[in-house]
């Protein structure tokens, strides 16, 4: 549930309120302060929080030279030949990117 600010029309006092938008765009309050009217101001910023596993999957920065975005011990293995698979992971990349 979304958290909006709230102003007072008189003193200019604002609030935060944990409230669905249905809900918000008809809430007008009392302000503890003045008595005056309070109400939601515009929504001028949002941000979007999402999981680091989600986050690690949609950032292809962080895919690792073995192929894998996940914790594995593909680094501290020291290959004397170039991976066998390595075709099929950047063909699979490239698919996943476009």
């Amino acid at each position: 549930m979304p958290i909006y600010d709230f102003f007072c029309t008189e003193c200019d006092a604002s609030y935060e309120v944990l409230v669905d938008y249905e809900t918000q765009k008809g809430l007008e309050l009392l302000c503890v302060h003045c008595g005056g009217v309070v109400k939601a101001a515009p929504v001028n910023m949002f941000s979007i929080i999402t999981s680091r596993q989600a986050e690690q999957t949609t950032n292809r920065e962080k895919v690792k030279p073995c192929g894998h975005t996940h914790h594995c011990r593909c680094a501290s293995i020291k290959q004397t030949r170039p991976n066998p698979f390595q075709k099929q992971i950047d063909k699979a990349l490239k698919s996943t990117n476009q």
